[in-house]
């Protein structure tokens, strides 16, 4: 797609969301051309992780997450 004499896209991801969904390196470097492409993703790589299972069980441990919460909060606030 063209807007403003530019190329745009948009790579919206239906799966990936686990280990299974990349079988094999083809489908690894697959995502890491999109990921290293200027397309729009949706979601994001951040996003996709954090709904990954792995990842919530680990901010779910006590204390991780308040780690990360108390950065936000330290960095977000005037």
């Amino acid at each position: 797609m063209h807007r403003d004499g530019r190329t745009v896209a948009v790579a919206y991801f239906r799966a990936g969301y686990g280990p299974a969904d990349y079988a094999s390196d083809v489908e690894w470097a697959g995502r890491l051309l999109i990921e290293r492409s200027s397309a729009i993703k949706c979601p994001t790589v951040a996003v996709h992780l954090a709904g990954a299972k792995k990842v919530q069980q680990r901010l779910a441990e006590p204390g991780v997450l308040e780690r990360y919460v108390a950065r936000a909060v330290r960095v977000c606030s005037p």
